[in-house]
C-alpha cells in the first residue's frame, strides 16, 4: 500500500468505528486564552495497556489514534497539546507520529488528565 492508501483506509475506519474529539493548542496567556482548535476529529480512543503504566501515565490515561488528514495547522502535535474526549479535557503526554516512506500516515497519542 502507498502512504495515501494507508491514510485513506485509516480515515475510512475512523469515520466508521471511531468517535469525534477536539484537538487544540493554547497560543497565548491572556484571559481568555487564545487557541488554535480543530473540532470533529475522528479518533480511536482506548485505555492504556498495563505495560504503559510508567511515570505520569496511570490507569486513567488513554491511547488515541488519529489521521493527519484534518490536522493541518496543529502539526506536529506536541506534549502539552489538549484533546477533548467525551467532554473531558485531556493533555497530550506522548505524541507518536508514524511515517511511511517519509510521509506522516498516523498519529498515536497518550493523553492524561
Amino acid at each position: 500500500m502507498t502512504p495515501d492508501q494507508v491514510i485513506a483506509e485509516l480515515d475510512r475506519r475512523l469515520v466508521e468505528d471511531g468517535e469525534l474529539v477536539t484537538i487544540f493548542r493554547y497560543t497565548g496567556t491572556t484571559n481568555p486564552r487564545p487557541k488554535v482548535e480543530i473540532t470533529d476529529v475522528p479518533a480511536f480512543v482506548r485505555s492504556v495497556k498495563p505495560e504503559q503504566l510508567v511515570g505520569s501515565i496511570d490507569q486513567t490515561a488513554q491511547n488515541i489514534a488519529i489521521s493527519p488528514t484534518k490536522m493541518g495547522g496543529l502539526l506536529p502535535l506536541k506534549k502539552g497539546d489538549k484533546v477533548i474526549v467525551q467532554g473531558r479535557e485531556r493533555q497530550v503526554e506522548l505524541p507518536k507520529p508514524i511515517y511511511m516512506g517519509g510521509i506522516l500516515v498516523r498519529i498515536n497519542l497518550v493523553v492524561t488528565g
